[in-house]
């Protein structure tokens, strides 16, 4: 995400770039004209940032949600009055909850997954079941659950049930919307199938295939406003999750205010430079112009 995020980005004349990274990913290469800073392991983000967020016109975090790191980032750019290119705060504080974006969602007539916190849980509905933390990214420490008994197991072995949700397993396409937001209004970029394995009862996101074929655009663009008008504070590269069973409507899954693994392959995929359209945004609106319509595979290496 981050190299292609940069390449977007060093192809917008009258931009200085500068990126801060942890020591250990001194071994990527970006093009000479880019200043990186690189924090060692005696040194901390908080030496480097709050200068940094100072000296610039725009901040563009790439952080998870998970330990309210992207909301923290969020605020401190906010608090310098520096243009964040995200979503707020506020915003990145629903969508990492996922029982509360899915509660804030249904609220605003969306059609999201039924959840419930794990700790509370009664067998209300027949098993399968997805258990996963309420605030993790993806598919980390997401587990397929068939019946009682697994489950009580499961709920043995987790140190903090308050912080997991559970969920009914819905079979179908699994996808993901790559979007723009910006203040209550959304556009769609592209559909993206997500391949998704199942081993030892955990989900692992394999690969993304950016940009698949769809006949369900206008479904696809109607749930997106609807989105938008749900979470007003939504802004800038969204990307959104979801499930669409066989002739059924799409269910929502989660939301994720900030990069996701499908962004590394829209330039390739339509030709388009999303980077330069969020930096437009601060002034105008995007125009989503695709020169191209292929199909990008992105694949997921797991690092150890």
């Amino acid at each position: 995400m981050l190299k292609a995020l940069v390449a977007d980005l060093s192809k917008t004349k009258a931009l200085q770039l500068t990126v801060l990274l942890d020591g250990h990913f001194k071994h990527l290469v970006f093009p000479e004209q880019i200043q990186c800073i690189y924090i060692s392991a005696t040194e901390s983000m908080d030496d480097y940032l709050p200068a940094l967020i100072q000296q610039n016109d725009a901040v563009w975090p790439i952080a998870p949600e998970s330990d309210s790191v992207l909301y923290d980032l969020s605020v401190l750019v906010i608090e310098n009055h520096t243009h964040l290119l995200n979503s707020n705060a506020s915003a990145v504080s629903i969508c990492a909850d996922k029982l509360r974006t899915a509660e804030i969602l249904k609220s605003h007539g969306i059609k999201v997954v039924d959840t419930w916190q794990l700790a509370v849980f009664s067998q209300q509905i027949p098993a399968p079941w997805v258990v996963k933390p309420k605030n993790a990214e993806g598919c980390e420490a997401t587990y397929l659950i068939d019946n009682w008994g697994e489950l009580s197991k499961l709920q043995q072995s987790l140190v903090e049930q308050e912080e997991y949700i559970i969920q009914p397993y819905i079979a179908g396409h699994n996808l993901s919307l790559s979007c723009l937001f910006k203040n209550g209004r959304a556009w769609l970029l592209c559909c993206n199938r997500q391949i998704v394995s199942i081993q030892q009862q955990q989900f692992s996101l394999q690969a993304c295939e950016v940009n698949v074929s769809i006949d369900h655009k206008e479904t696809y663009q109607l749930l997106i406003d609807k989105v938008a008008n749900a979470i007003p504070g939504l802004w800038g590269y969204v990307g959104i999750d979801i499930i669409h069973p066989q002739s059924a409507e799409p269910i929502v899954l989660e939301i994720n205010p900030r990069l996701t693994t499908s962004f590394a392959g829209i330039s390739q995929s339509l030709g388009l430079n999303v980077a330069e359209q969020v930096i437009n945004m601060i002034k105008q609106d995007p125009i989503i112009e695709k020169p191209l319509n292929k199909q990008t595979t992105v694949t997921i290496n797991k690092v150890s």
